[in-house]
């Protein structure tokens, strides 16, 4: 359903605001706008997905969570589609995407949602340290491969 109202909504905002600034300033200095809003959005995420691409390598070097550039860089993408998407309403979303500090704010709020993270109790050695809950398979070889662990003595 929220799939339904946004694929509707969007679109009828952005006739609307075409409608609206298209009649007051006119036809091309309005795709004008669109065109130029376009360019700059392209120019601001190539320069923020670069720096967070350092940041991501940074952090990934010393072996430290990298969860934050990567969701960074996720919603700086999400920008880009929406800065390339012509429209006033996806354009002004875009821009905000592309203010650090909203980005942040947001990517607190996304992660509280989505990623439920356990933690030890306070009185353990492992206070403020992440759990990270997952599943394995065995693919230890069976098939008389060399790296099979051999189990016969007398071989």
């Amino acid at each position: 359903m929220w799939l339904f109202l946004l694929f509707f909504t969007v679109p009828v905002i952005e006739i609307v605001l075409f409608i609206k600034v298209g009649g007051t300033i006119g036809l091309m200095p309005t795709v004008f706008i669109i065109l130029i809003t376009a360019i700059a959005g392209t120019v601001f995420v190539k320069q923020q997905a670069s720096q967070l691409f350092d940041l991501f390598k940074r952090k990934a070097g010393r072996l430290e969570d990298p969860s934050e550039p990567i969701g960074h860089g996720v919603l700086v993408l999400f920008a880009g589609a929406l800065l390339l998407t012509p429209g006033f309403f996806t354009d002004f979303i875009g821009f905000l995407l592309l203010i650090p500090n909203f980005r942040y704010w947001l990517f607190r709020k996304l992660e509280k949602k989505f990623i439920h993270v356990g933690r030890f109790d306070e009185g353990t050695s492992y206070q403020n340290r992440t759990i990270y809950d997952a599943e394995y398979k065995d693919i230890t070889p069976n098939d008389g491969s060399p790296w099979k662990k051999n189990t016969n003595p007398k071989d």
